[in-house]
């Protein structure tokens, strides 16, 4: 399957890139996409259409080993596997968040960054998305849109509905400190 990606890139430089890329996140994607389909044919196709769009947006990863590309690759298969499912619904649902849940019995935030980061990891996962392309990886709304194939509103909305749910969560951990 690699040479078929291969023959979709021109220069050897993308080519290098691409082929590090498949060799040291292919498993990891599968893993993730078989999270949520529960299928490994399914599985396999979700990582084959990341990995086109990963090819799509090369230029927007310039190292292979870093956290933000790997960030980016996970986003990108699980919305490609979220797809998927959705399109085939008869298969059994799975919880994107258990990875990401901060346990409950955790004492309360010394300060603010640990609230912030609490009520991050609260959100839905189609915030999170959203928050980590645009404040993490810094791309901008419109990049955000095409790589996770919505419109630019929509990502603004997105945007704006995160932020106001972190509000919302950091509001409710001062009134329940307060008490």
């Amino acid at each position: 399957m690699l040479i078929f990606f291969l023959s979709m890139l021109e220069t050897d430089e993308d080519k290098n890139k691409f082929t590090l890329l498949y060799e040291k996140y292919r498993k990891l994607m599968f893993y993730i996409a078989n999270q949520i389909l529960k299928d490994d044919y399914l599985s396999e196709d979700a990582v084959e259409q990341t990995f086109v769009k990963i090819i799509e947006n090369l230029d927007n990863i310039s190292d292979v080993d870093c956290h933000k590309t790997k960030s980016y690759i996970v986003i990108m298969v699980r919305n490609c596997s979220i797809n998927l499912y959705r399109q085939r619904k008869s298969h059994p649902t799975v919880s994107l968040d258990e990875d990401l849940e901060i346990a409950d019995d955790q004492p309360f935030a010394i300060d603010e960054a640990d609230a912030l980061t609490r009520s991050v990891a609260r959100l839905p996962i189609i915030y999170k998305d959203i928050l980590t392309l645009k404040y993490v990886q810094e791309f901008p709304n419109e990049e955000i849109a095409r790589m996770l194939g919505i419109s630019e509103p929509t990502v603004r909305k997105r945007l704006e509905r995160a932020k106001e749910k972190i509000q919302q969560f950091l509001n409710e951990e001062t009134s329940g400190n307060a008490n």
